[in-house]
């Protein structure tokens, strides 16, 4: 079983129509790319101040700020995710 070899991607935001509407657009990107991503929800509002975003809803991958602010379309994340994603694979070996 391959360990933390998944990217991780962090939404965050409180559960406003906002959040929702990147969570929803996050998921229909992921299925279309169909990638695997360890996906966590952080909705306490210290934790994701300690994150230094100046807005939410925000969405980091690997722990690096992405999109904040915004809710981007399907496509954009399908994109962003796919570019971002291809120089995270490495060659088994290497």
């Amino acid at each position: 079983m391959e360990k933390s070899s998944k990217a991780q991607i962090k939404l965050l935001g409180i559960g406003s129509a906002k959040d929702r509407a990147l969570k929803a657009n996050l998921l229909a990107a992921l299925e279309a790319l169909d990638l695997e991503v360890v996906l966590l929800e952080i909705s306490n509002v210290n934790e994701i101040l300690s994150y230094g975003i100046s807005g939410i809803p925000a969405l980091l991958l690997d722990d690096k700020i992405i999109f904040q602010k915004i809710v981007p379309s399907v496509e954009e994340l399908c994109t962003v995710l796919s570019e971002l994603l291809q120089y995270r694979e490495t060659p088994k070996g290497v």
